[in-house]
């Protein structure tokens, strides 16, 4: 998220440096340990003009020295060169513009030339303030020239002294110092420079992007409190060459302009760091919330499914009955095969050999209907005579018939089932085998004593029948 606007912020502010390194006026600064020597003298040269330094010579503080160098060359030479330029570019005089220096400082000093000014506006009133310059920079002092190039010269421009005495690295006497450019108007590109690397670093590495864009964050905000802190002092100072008693009012505003810039393009970024930082949070918070919501879901949906498990594993407890373990181990079930009560299957077996038996003899059923035809026969015949039979034979005829109707339906049933129990003759056991023998033996038993008492209840021929009547 922050890394559009780190492009783009940094950029601009690249730039802004760029622009105040590039477009400012050549300058030089001077620091001081103590007074300037009485007897030296200070030559500023461009080429074209040399302007020597007057100053009233102070033994007790440098501060002061530094403040009446200041005083001197605003008042005497830039206030002038000013009033021409602006005559000339109004017509009211002839020739260029010409060019010129001026100076200021910075720290207490600068606070004192800016009351003095205040005292200059305000002379006779309560306002005015006295300044102890004997006590303000004592053993420390720094004095900053602006060359302003309004007349366009091209020779270098130096300040040459016979006497460098409490120079904070100054040259031989009789040497000079060389204006330049002063790299600190490229500070805002410096910081710029740097959150375009922070933010490219961040986006190399993720795992340390949180890292390093609080370290972009604050960078930027250090470099938004010291701006801001001097911009105001710009500002002032700015101020102070335009106004009485001085009235440079070509004097650059270049400086306050791009640490005004700078500082709001500071600002606007740690307020965006500030607000991505929020809204990570947040979505962080979300993110976490979303997580506990979707795992707490996914446990409640698992426990619901537990719980709908254990419901069915006892229903299914509650429905299924317990299983005989002695009659499962007694009966094996044979694969694929339906179990079937051993009663049924011997019954089976006994109306199998009974049909085979039957089917073995099949000419026992037919003499059996026979001798039913021939006694109905008798029993018409004897009705008909008017004579009635004994009721013993008439009781064991019933009997007769009663036992052929049942082998009759003994047989019916034995063919119908003779289908099923070939089926289930694959599926019995060993043992069942020699029961099945044993009923065969039984079957072929009653078979014969049922043979025997037909027999013995076959109908007396006709004659005896007849020899009965006549007697």
């Amino acid at each position: 998220m922050l890394k559009v606007p780190s492009f783009i912020l940094g950029g601009i502010l690249i730039l802004t440096g760029l622009v105040g390194y590039l477009a400012q006026d050549p300058s030089l600064s001077i620091k001081l340990e103590g007074p300037w020597a009485s007897d030296a003298e200070y030559v500023l040269s461009d080429g074209d003009q040399d302007v020597l330094l007057d100053f009233m010579p102070c033994d007790d503080s440098a501060g002061e020295n530094v403040w009446w160098i200041v005083h001197k060359v605003n008042e005497g030479h830039a206030k002038q060169i000013n009033a021409d330029n602006y005559a000339r570019s109004s017509g009211r005089m002839e020739g260029e513009p010409k060019s010129f220096w001026y100076a200021s400082s910075t720290g207490e000093t600068l606070k004192g030339m800016l009351q003095e000014s205040e005292n200059y506006s305000n002379a006779g009133t309560e306002k005015y303030q006295s300044i102890p310059w004997a006590e303000i920079g004592v053993d420390k002092a720094k004095i900053r020239f602006i060359y302003n190039n309004m007349g366009g010269v091209d020779g270098p421009v130096t300040l040459t002294s016979n006497n460098w005495e409490n120079v904070i690295d100054a040259p031989e006497a009789g040497e000079s110092l060389e204006f330049g450019k002063s790299w600190t108007a490229f500070i805002p590109g410096i910081i710029g420079l740097i959150l375009i690397l922070l933010a490219i670093a961040a986006d190399k590495a993720p795992n340390a992007k949180k890292h390093i864009m609080h370290v972009a964050v604050l960078i930027a905000l250090l470099g938004f409190l010291s701006i801001a802190k001097m911009v105001f002092g710009a500002f002032a100072e700015m101020s102070w060459w335009r106004s009485e008693p001085y009235l440079i009012y070509e004097a650059s505003s270049l400086k306050p302009t791009t640490m005004l810039l700078s500082a709001g393009l500071l600002l606007i970024y740690v307020i965006l760091c500030v607000v991505s930082f929020i809204t990570a949070r947040k979505e962080m918070a979300a993110q976490a919330a979303r997580d506990a919501a979707k795992k707490a879901a996914v446990l409640k949906k698992a426990s619901k499914r537990e719980s709908l498990d254990d419901e069915s594993r006892n229903d299914s407890k509650k429905t299924t009955p317990p299983k005989d373990s002695k009659s499962s181990a007694s009966k094996p079930k044979a694969e694929g095969v339906p179990s079937k009560d051993t009663s049924n299957d011997k019954s089976s077996g006994n109306n199998k050999e009974l049909n085979k038996g039957d089917d073995s003899k099949p000419g026992s059923i037919s003499k059996d209907l026979k001798t039913e035809k021939s006694e109905k026969k008798d029993e018409s015949s004897k009705t008909s005579s008017g004579k009635e039979t004994p009721t013993t034979d008439k009781g064991e005829s019933d009997k007769k018939n009663s036992d052929v109707s049942s082998e009759t339906k003994d047989s019916q049933k034995a063919s119908d089932t003779d289908g099923e129990s070939k089926n289930e003759e694959s599926s019995k056991a060993p043992e069942q085998s020699k029961d099945s023998s044993s009923s065969n033996d039984s079957t072929s038993k009653d078979q014969e004593s049922l043979k025997k008492e037909n027999e013995e209840e076959k109908p007396q021929p006709k004659a005896d029948v007849e020899k009965s009547d006549k007697e």
